[in-house]
């Protein structure tokens, strides 16, 4: 069965809208300018959706020399290149102390206002400094910038179909695959067959699939309106379709766990090169042992 990369996707700034494309470059940190950006609050700590869910109606562009921000109250422009005279701080994302490097005051004035959130946010970008490899034992060399935790995150038609089957079936309204923020899609294989995958390999690439992505209430967010559904679907759908297999090895093994969900494979690019994947480009795959 031919396997075919069907749609790319990338995220600007970590948990706001994504920006679908025809092709990207990548290299190990993942799709160029995914995730280049973070919000944070006044403890320095990184903000998504988990918290705050209107997070999700702000959407970006990018242009040559701007990140434009829009909400419905306006815009705001941020230059791709630091223009700013900050000097680099600490900031936290997940268990990851991370040095950044802030966008000003004016920047988040709007986004505290655009969001009308009670208290300070910042727009921060990463400083020269990389962010540490906190899981090197399944994700080798890759890097990542503002990603949870891999470089790509790999999602698959079929089992976003089966999901909207079990959704429709009891009686809910099927969701799109915004719900879980994939940058690679692909399509041609069974439901959930994705989980089974060592590598997808391209004309001048190869993936490696290093661990099923556990969800979490971020797929319960609608992507449009920033709410999320009273009944905490389709996470608890897809807890009973695809609960968390086991994966590791070793003393990395990881026991099934049937009390989360998983939907999609992290993954990376196998090598330090830098590389382009392109909408409708044919597939190999190779399965775990």
């Amino acid at each position: 069965m031919a396997i075919s990369l069907t749609d790319l996707y990338i995220y600007p700034v970590k948990s706001l809208h994504g920006l679908r494309l025809a092709h990207a470059q990548l290299d190990i940190k993942g799709l160029a300018d995914d995730r280049r950006w973070m919000i944070i609050d006044e403890n320095n700590r990184f903000v998504t959706q988990r918290t705050l869910p209107k997070l999700a109606t702000l959407r970006t562009r990018l242009s040559e020399h701007r990140l434009v921000i829009t909400a419905s109250t306006g815009e705001c422009e941020i230059a791709r290149h630091y223009e700013g005279c900050g000097s680099p701080f600490s900031a936290r994302i997940w268990n990851d102390e991370v040095q950044v490097l802030d966008e000003g005051a004016s920047v988040s004035r709007w986004l505290t206002e655009a969001l009308a959130h009670p208290r300070p946010l910042r727009l921060v970008r990463l400083s020269n400094t990389p962010r540490p490899q906190s899981k090197p034992q399944y994700l080798g060399q890759a890097h990542t910038v503002f990603a949870d935790m891999a470089p790509l995150l790999i999602a698959n038609q079929a089992s976003l179909d089966a999901l909207n089957q079990a959704l429709i079936q009891k009686g809910e309204q099927p969701v799109p695959m915004n719900r879980f923020r994939p940058n690679i899609v692909i399509n041609g294989l069974p439901a959930f067959a994705e989980h089974r995958l060592a590598t997808l390999s391209g004309p001048h690439f190869e993936l490696t699939l290093a661990y099923p992505c556990e969800r979490c209430v971020m797929t319960t967010v609608d992507q449009t309106h920033g709410t999320r559904h009273p009944a905490m679907e389709p996470y608890r759908t897809l807890t009973g379709l695809n609960a968390m297999p086991a994966y590791g090895e070793g003393d990395f093994h990881k026991a099934p766990n049937p009390k989360t969900p998983a939907f999609g494979e992290n993954a990376y690019l196998t090598g330090t090169h830098t590389t382009s994947l392109n909408v409708g480009e044919t597939l190999r795959a190779s399965y775990k042992k």
